[in-house]
């Protein structure tokens, strides 16, 4: 019997997923795709990088070196967080007001929307003319 797939929701969470192919439970670079997705991982380390001022980002508990771009969130955003980071408050973002998804609204906001075409200097050349 495999231990891994025990717990509350073991058809929905597989336990297994979040370990690397050693056995291991990793934050950092080697971190499985399960464990970088995950609410948990992704609630812990939002803005960590910012503590640091530019140096790489260190997990001091673990002793591990963290991606120096953390995660990004979509669907929460951060309410409250204590000085020292000890204490952590998100709250689930408003539907998006235009109708957009949360992932897409998200990145309109961060300047990863969609832009528009730049008109040619000539047809915009042609325009000032026009007017004048």
């Amino acid at each position: 019997m495999c231990l891994l797939n025990v717990g509350v929701y073991p058809k929905l969470v597989n336990e297994g997923s979040f370990f690397t192919q050693s056995g291991e439970y990793r934050v950092d670079e080697a971190a499985t795709p399960a464990m970088k997705n995950s609410i948990m991982y992704k609630m812990s380390y939002y803005r960590f990088a910012e503590l640091f001022g530019g140096a790489a980002p260190q997990d001091r508990v673990r002793g591990t070196k963290l991606p120096s771009e953390g995660p990004k969130l979509t669907h929460l955003e951060e309410a409250y967080t204590t000085e020292n980071w000890i204490v952590r408050i998100f709250k689930v973002k408003d539907l998006d007001n235009l109708g957009r998804d949360l992932a897409s609204a998200t990145a309109f906001e961060e300047g990863k929307g969609k832009k528009r075409k730049s008109r040619s200097k000539k047809s915009r050349s042609r325009r000032r003319n026009a007017s004048d």
